[in-house]
């Protein structure tokens, strides 16, 4: 049948389903004969029915073959991707333009139609980069897994930048742009980079430019003045003594008070005059898109932070990073190494961490062990695989703890040491010794890094608590009761996304398709915690201590090796 029979077969069922003559669609001034109506009417609404089911099917066919092509032009079929060369290597780094667009805009007031018009080209160019180019050599077969991770982060930066009405805020402001300062600089109050402020000047006024004060505001030293204990007018000016009576300075009868806050240092301390810089667009894009864990922004609040151990003196600072650098490349590359050398695990995509299928022959040699060997062979062999399992297990861990650390400590030494960045604005470690962790609250809450936090919120979390919210308010007016329905669905949402987010990145490694393991993974990462949670709520305790710890490893370590097969 064509396009306009089924048009008009449609009209003609649905005319007769509302009790109406089937309609004829020529021209309105020709009605229909009596004859052409009465021949309609004994057509058997059973036929007409199933002629309309088989037109719906069709069409909803036509519309399912359109989508997988719009799909697989964004995400090809791995045979097809484009290989990776320095011809073709500019389009890997293309969708970086839009992005930093809308970096850019979310940062300006009233642009919000601009960044939702702009979202579409932004995941279109993100997609098509990290899906549809692929390094074909083996050396360097890891970016590919790392453009899927950055594709999917890219998507729902553009994702919350769209969403996002009033455009991104820094603590304290109350529309976009009112802070001058570095959200990061803005945290720890202390004097901001160069590169960080471009097109913003500071000019201290005569009075304030002679007083040292610490980042809270306490005034610590007075500078000298022209003329010693003398004002200009000839009065004495009043001294400023240790407490051993020692006079260090003089003190101006017009000098300011010592401020008492944060807010007044910044009013009386500086006066901001902005300028036109160009780069100054480009600063704020990379300043937005860079802040991941949301440190100094109204969307990072409640964070937790990492205390930093390091000393903060520009050289030490990057001497102690450097040197974590260098530890944290030899760590990984230690573990990939050993872990390269196992038979059964290093075998491409047939390798396993279950690879351990036989009792090694030292076992049955040690005259110690070989009589329980005989005895329980299966139960030695079953022991001895999950112990195998289980240290790679963490050695992979440790390996993905090192990878982190490598790549913020180069990030770090590059910008305090070459861009002049002030150590405090990077003194947040990534990690706090997960290995410490006494629940799972604690491990992913607290000790795991966060760097993707508000993209799994973006994906999963806010979108699903959204929905239990909604469909909990149907049954109930306890808002309550709705608040805690939606907490649940924020951590399941946020933990499925996280499975999502790492089984899709697994897409682009070699034979394509994604991760189903480690979607069930993290997602029950989530159920596990709202078990943990409920425990909590029905006995009165908070989980912790040894056995907090050990149910930590169990759920973290543990559960992750049956997702491994």
């Amino acid at each position: 049948m064509t396009f306009v029979s089924h048009i008009k077969l449609w009209a003609s069922w649905s005319c007769c389903a509302f009790g109406e003559s089937s309609p004829n669609l020529e021209p309105l001034r020709h009605p229909p004969t009596a004859a052409v109506s009465q021949t309609r009417a004994c057509i058997p609404d059973k036929i007409l029915m199933r002629e309309f089911h088989s037109t719906f099917w069709s069409y909803a066919t036509d519309v399912q073959i359109v989508a997988q092509h719009i799909w697989h032009s964004l995400i090809p079929y791995p045979e097809y991707r484009i290989p990776v060369t320095r011809y073709t290597i500019h389009n890997v780094f293309f969708p970086l333009i839009p992005l930093l667009m809308m970096g850019y805009l979310v940062r300006r007031p009233n642009t919000h139609i601009h960044r939702i018009a702009l979202m579409p080209i932004a995941i279109w160019a993100t997609l098509r980069a990290s899906f549809g180019y692929v390094w074909v050599d083996e050396f360097y077969s890891p970016y590919n897994f790392g453009q899927g991770l950055f594709g999917l982060a890219s998507v729902g930066k553009a994702i919350e930048y769209a969403c996002v009405k009033e455009g991104r805020l820094k603590v304290g402001e109350s529309t976009v742009g009112q802070a001058d300062l570095p959200a990061v600089d803005a945290v720890t109050a202390k004097k901001p980079s160069v590169a960080s402020t471009l097109g913003v000047n500071k000019t201290l006024s005569p009075v304030d430019a002679r007083v040292i004060r610490s980042p809270s505001g306490v005034t610590l030293q007075y500078l000298p003045l022209s003329n010693g204990g003398l004002s200009p007018t000839g009065e004495p000016r009043k001294a400023v003594r240790s407490p051993s009576g020692v006079t260090l300075a003089f003190r101006d009868t017009t000098r300011p008070a010592t401020p008492t806050s944060k807010k007044a240092v910044g009013k009386t301390i500086s006066k901001t005059v902005r300028t036109s810089h160009p780069l100054r667009g480009l600063a704020d894009a990379l300043e937005v898109i860079g802040s991941v864990r949301g440190i100094g922004w109204e969307f990072g609040k409640g964070l937790y932070v990492a205390p930093e151990t390091r000393p903060l003196d520009r050289r030490s600072f990057l001497l102690s990073y450097l040197q974590f650098f260098i530890l944290s490349f030899l760590t990984l590359d230690f573990i990939e190494s050993m872990l390269k050398v196992l038979p059964g695990f290093s075998d491409g995509y047939r390798g396993s961490i279950f690879f351990v299928q036989a009792l090694p022959s030292f076992l049955s040699r040690n005259p110690t062990l070989s009589p329980f060997v005989k005895e329980y062979p299966t139960e030695i062999l079953l022991v001895l695989r999950y112990l195998v399992s289980t240290g790679i297990t963490f050695a992979i861990g440790f390996g993905v703890i090192a990878g982190f650390n490598m790549v913020y400590s180069l990030l770090t030494v590059f910008c305090v040491g070459v861009l002049g960045h002030n150590p405090e604005s990077w003194a947040f470690p990534l990690f706090d010794h997960p290995w410490r962790a006494t629940s799972l609250a604690d491990f992913w809450g607290r000790r795991w890094h966060q760097t993707l936090r508000q993209t799994f919120f973006i994906f999963g979390g806010y979108p699903l608590q959204y929905i239990l919210s909604a469909i909990t308010g149907i049954f109930t007016s306890n808002e309550k009761t709705k608040r805690n329905i939606g907490r649940m669905g924020l951590v399941l949402g946020t933990f499925t996304a996280s499975g999502l987010f790492h089984g899709f990145a697994i897409y682009p490694m070699g034979k394509g398709g994604i991760s189903s393991t480690g979607i069930i993974y993290f997602a029950s990462q989530g159920v596990f915690v709202l078990v943990e949670r409920g425990w909590s709520y029905i006995t009165g305790k908070k989980v912790g201590g040894v056995l907090g710890r050990l149910w930590a490893y169990s759920i973290v370590i543990i559960g992750l090796e049956p997702c491994s097969f």
